[in-house]
């Protein structure tokens, strides 16, 4: 049999995804060597020499070896390149006085240098210039490179062609800042970036050069001898240098990355070379995978066992390090992972040596030996057996579990820790003992929670093959109970293999068996929790909402001067605004609960409507709001389709009620004055399009079927809600009451608003522009409503008689009542919420 690896030796096979597209290659086969594999080796016990045992080896690459490779450092270093781009091209045009002082300093000390010095730095840079990409042309020609060669001269016209583009399109329209921070000023002549500059760094970059140290030196000094030139001649700033290189460096990457490179890999002729070397010769080498961090082979040894060969290369080196560098962040206990191939190397030779001491069943290292000066090899014994993942699992044996939990036990005696029990890595062989392929992911001298996360992904592993009953019987026959429910606040989907999280999403009710069973066991084990993340995604999204809603903030309030708003305020009715906005959010929280069947608390549902205040601040109003009030009450146990449907209901009932309330208050406030309301016509201008747009879409056959058969499941059950709730009529009593209060406490807030400011205007004409500007914003596409509700206030308290700056003064006052104050404590909600599992 034939094991696989991946990043290990042993470990299942994938694609790697860092090849470039692959070149077809032949059997190739010793025997057409000019030479054929004759090594030395020491003599073995009879006194013959491994020679006379190696004869030739045949080995196949066939469709497994590639000419060219992706490398991920390259990626990686784009990526850095382009960081440092926008980095450059930002502080250049915010800090133009610091880059223009610096510009100056270097300026005058490249002036003190003495007159030969630069001549000779101009004729370097000169000369240097058009010999440079020729002289490298014809080492690359010699050395049969013409490939690269190519990618190279395409990599110097695409950078001469984009900074040539770029400096032209700054020049005519950039701004007169950006001009004067990369040119030195504006409508000087001066170039802001130097297109020849950028395309000999991509030249240089893309031929690789730099990895020769004979044309490193010409290369660097070349490049410096230009920068000065450049910097004393005044051609641009030492931003635009600086931006010309990184834009070359840039380009050269990724052409470089995009088109690949020439393999340095070894070919199997060397590995075999290398094996028998090791005195492990072998007759037969077959190469059956590429992986993300290198190849690995099959071989048939000539004497001892067979091999299963793992060779490390620096093409690859850089795989998974951002993947790597994002667990190493967010996870306190995040698996090792080495980007160089000398630590990878002597990684998971220290893990099977350590396993070798320890007397843990796992694959045996045999060998670890250099290949070539890029690339090294692994040579472990070939274990022979059955994995648990090609087991039926209706075959699988307690057995067979036990075996798996007593290789477990070892690994935690000898204080391993494994991070990849996967069933592709647990090998059940012929005496009925498991064996480990893969142990390249695991952690010598592991912690308590390192080992038992191995114990976690056991249970899981196990679990999605035989279910959690028999997983955990297995695991106390073996370890004992306290030992297993040790992994019950480890037992968590951040912790586990890629593979094994990948397979619980599939299977999510088996953590749930997995972690009652265990409580089972041990009850007390639910006390124990364990933080196994620094840090989670959400934090960073609300790290990001809260900067956007901060600037959001910032930005309105700045162009408000509150001190003079507050003290030119009434205290009074100041106090009434805020009391009556408080009493909105109660009204809220019933105007949702009254229409959900289930019970909800008032205080957590009044939590999540502040949480939709903190939302509106980067989103529409209706919009946030409802998303927080579907994810509040999915946290509760109500059925997705369910909770939407009863948030429909709720939206449908607060627009009756809405209406009504307008058609009222329009009455009511006729009877008293006349007055007109105009709103901003952009707002109008932005509904009617909407409308008008949703009538002909609706209008059309296809686009009806579609709503219909996406929507038309979901609107089923809103009536049946409809029916449950109007069979309660304390539940609509609580909804239509919660409504009205949300609508009168913010009338009420904003007619205390304009009474502390002095003036005078009749209750249902407030309430009519209330009901007005509040649908008007609800059209509005800005967050909150900004700008529109405020426009919308302003005019329709003026045409209610007020003087148009105290309607804008009450009006503001109103907003910073109503939207502005609520973000804090929203904020606070939103995270309180979150804490909680409520959110």
């Amino acid at each position: 049999m034939s094991a696989g690896f991946s990043e290990d030796p042993l470990a299942p096979p994938h694609e790697s995804g860092h090849e470039a597209p692959a070149h077809p290659t032949t059997v190739i086969r010793d025997d057409q060597m000019t030479e054929p594999i004759q090594p030395p080796a020491p003599a073995d016990a009879g006194g013959q020499s491994a020679d006379s045992h190696t004869g030739t080896a045949v080995v196949v690459e066939d469709g497994v070896t590639t000419r060219r490779v992706r490398r991920p450092l390259d990626l990686l270093r784009l990526i850095v390149a382009l960081l440092l781009v926008a980095a450059v091209a930002l502080l250049a045009y915010f800090a133009t006085g610091t880059t223009e002082g610096i510009g100056e300093d270097i300026e005058q000390a490249s002036r003190q240098l003495p007159e030969p010095l630069h001549w000779v730095l101009n004729m370097i840079g000169g000369l240097g210039l058009l010999a440079l990409p020729v002289g490298a042309a014809v080492d690359l020609l010699i050395r049969g490179r013409g490939r690269q060669l190519l990618d190279a001269v395409l990599a110097l016209f695409v950078a001469v062609t984009v900074l040539t583009i770029a400096s032209l399109t700054i020049s005519a329209y950039g701004s007169t800042q950006l001009n004067v921070a990369l040119a030195g000023s504006a409508g000087s002549g001066a170039a802001p970036v130097l297109p020849l500059l950028g395309g000999l760094i991509a030249f240089v970059t893309t031929a690789r050069l730099l990895a020769r140290r004979v044309w490193a030196v010409i290369s660097v000094l070349v490049v410096i001898s230009l920068t000065v030139v450049s910097i004393f001649g005044g051609d641009t700033t030492i931003s635009g240098i600086t931006l010309s290189l990184l834009a070359g460096w840039a380009t050269g990457l990724a052409l470089r990355y995009a088109l690949g490179t020439p393999t340095t890999r070894p070919r199997g002729q060397q590995v075999a070379h290398a094996l028998a070397e090791a005195g492990h010769p072998v007759s037969e080498l077959v190469a059956t995978e590429t992986t993300e961090v290198g190849r690995r082979y099959r071989g048939t040894a000539l004497r001892g066992p067979d091999l299963e060969v793992f060779v490390i290369d620096r093409d690859l080196e850089g795989a998974g390090l951002l993947q790597g560098l994002w667990q190493t962040l967010r996870l306190r206990d995040s698996p090792s992972r080495s980007l160089n191939m000398r630590r990878s190397l002597e990684h998971r030779a220290l893990l099977a040596y350590a396993a070798q001491a320890g007397d843990i069943p796992a694959a045996t290292l045999l060998a670890a030996r250099e290949v070539s000066a890029d690339s090294s090899l692994l040579a472990y014994e070939r274990v022979v057996g059955r994995r648990l993942s090609e087991i039926d699992p209706e075959g699988i044996t307690d057995a067979d579990l036990d075996a798996v939990w007593y290789t477990v036990a070892m690994l935690r005696s000898a204080g391993i820790a494994h991070r990849n029990l996967t069933a592709d890595n647990l090998v059940i062989t012929r005496d009925g003992v498991c064996r480990l392929l893969s142990i390249g992911h695991g952690t010598v001298a592991a912690g308590d929670v390192t080992l038992r996360i191995d114990l976690a992904e056991t249970l899981c592993t196990l679990g999605l093959l035989v279910g959690a009953g028999r997983a955990i019987d297995s695991g106390r026959r073996v370890l004992g109970s306290a030992t297993l429910a040790s992994a019950l606040p480890v037992l968590q989907p951040v912790a586990l293999s890629p593979r094994t999280k990948k397979a619980i999403r599939s299977n999510k009710p088996l953590l749930v068996e997995l972690r009652d069973q265990l409580l089972e066991i041990d009850p007390e084990a639910e006390g124990e929790r364990i933080d196994l993340e620094r840090f989670k995604p959400r934090t960073i999204v609300m790290i990001v909402l809260g900067t956007i809603a901060a600037y959001v903030l910032f930005a309105q309030l700045a162009e408000v001067d509150l001190a003079s708003l507050f003290s030119d305020a009434n205290w009074w009715w100041l106090t009434v605004g805020l009391a009556a906005a408080i009493a909105t959010y109660p009204g809220a929280a019933w105007s949702l609960s009254g229409f959900v069947p289930e019970r909800l608390r008032l205080v957590p549902t009044m939590a999540a409507q502040l949480a939709g205040d903190f939302a509106t601040l980067i989103a529409p109003p209706t919009l946030g709001a409802v998303a927080i009030n579907l994810r509040f009450l999915q946290k509760r146990g109500i059925h997705p389709a369910l909770a939407t449907a009863s948030i429909g209901v709720s939206q449908v009932a607060a627009f009756v009620v809405h209406i009504l309330l307008l058609v009222g208050f329009i009455v009511t406030a006729g009877t008293q004055q006349e007055f007109s309301i105009d709103p901003p016509a952009g707002a109008l201008l932005i509904g009617a399009a909407v409308v008008i747009v949703l009538v002909g879409v609706v209008l059309l056959p296809p686009v009806r079927t579609s709503i219909w058969k996406r929507f038309g499941p979901l609107l089923k059950q809103v009536g049946p809600r409809l029916v449950t709730v109007a069979q309660t009529p304390s539940k609509l009593i609580e909804g239509i009451g919660g409504i009205l209060l949300l609508n009168l406490g913010y009338i009420v807030c904003l007619a205390a608003c304009v009474a502390a400011f002095g003036g005078s205007i009749g209750f249902a004409t407030v309430g009519v522009v209330y009901l007005t500007g509040s649908v008007i914003g609800q059209a509005a596409p800005t967050p909150g409503g900004l700008g529109a509700v405020e426009a919308a206030m302003a005019a329709g308290l003026t045409a209610g008689g007020l003087d148009s700056g105290l309607a804008l003064s009450a009006v503001l006052l109103y907003r910073v009542l109503t939207f502005w104050l609520p973000t804090v404590p929203g904020w606070f909600a939103f995270n309180w919420l979150q804490r909680r599992g409520a959110l």
